[in-house]
């Protein structure tokens, strides 16, 4: 089977204006980084900025939306459907952070839901999963993990359109960054739970990424994680270190 192809995923969660917008375009156009074949690089500005950076932006990365909806567009006031995105062109939603699950109160089944909907529709989607603090301290990382895991594989049958990002929710913005060695072993319960309970192609193919603090100076010794597959990256993302991120996918080329 072919090797994972890196994944570099920047969240700009609800930050910047146009101008803000202007300048981090231009750093990502005028970066040097690996080849396509090397790293997929996707970047999810707001909703409202998402024409103007796809049309701004290199074609060689690609634009994600922070959300979309759970079903069909209609009478929805303030939110935006996967057929919206899709008719932009948007190729990529990022469904279940951790930030909505907290503070939207999205359970695991309507984030399974989300996810099985943008499928359907033909979006690509970046799924999030994640234990807080109080889960970790507790020792049930992994249950928390695979049950955000489960929901979303009882709704979908395809997978080859899902990165799923592992973010711990107590080192997300805090600046505490699971060690290589921690993040190294969720990842690898996961991959093995998808072996059991999805199949074992699944596991080999899907790509499961990191998130929480990732920077330019962490983001080297966590690619360099057998079953780490990349990054969703939030406040570096909307500085010039993102590029320095990128280019740690040379880390797994080097090696593999």
């Amino acid at each position: 089977m072919a090797p994972r192809k890196f994944f570099v995923g920047g969240n700009w969660k609800c930050n910047g204006t146009g101008e803000d917008v202007k300048k981090i375009v231009t750093v990502l156009n005028e970066a040097e980084v690996p080849s396509e074949d090397v790293v997929e690089v996707v970047v999810s500005p707001p909703f409202v900025f998402l024409p103007q950076v796809k049309g701004l932006l290199r074609l060689d990365f690609a634009v994600a939306a922070q959300n979309c909806w759970v079903r069909k567009g209609g009478a929805f006031t303030g939110e935006i459907s996967a057929e919206m995105l899709v008719n932009l062109q948007v190729p990529w939603v990022i469904l279940g952070h951790s930030e909505r699950r907290a503070l939207m109160g999205e359970s695991n089944d309507l984030v399974a839901d989300k996810v099985a909907y943008a499928l359907s529709q033909g979006l690509k989607v970046i799924a999030c999963i994640g234990e807080t603090l109080e889960q970790r301290e507790a020792g049930t990382t992994m249950d928390v993990v695979a049950a955000q895991t489960k929901a979303i594989a009882e709704k979908i049958s395809d997978w080859t359109n899902v990165v799923l990002a592992y973010e711990p929710v107590w080192a997300i913005g805090t600046g505490k960054v699971a060690t290589p060695a921690q993040a190294q072993e969720v990842h690898d319960g996961l991959r093995k739970w998808l072996h059991s309970n999805v199949s074992p192609a699944v596991a080999e193919s899907t790509r499961i990424i990191y998130g929480g603090s990732v920077n330019g100076a962490n983001c080297k010794e966590l690619a360099a994680q057998p079953d780490v597959d990349g990054f969703l990256v939030g406040g570096a993302s909307l500085k010039p270190e993102f590029v320095d991120i990128i280019k740690a996918a040379t880390v797994k080329s080097s090696s593999a």
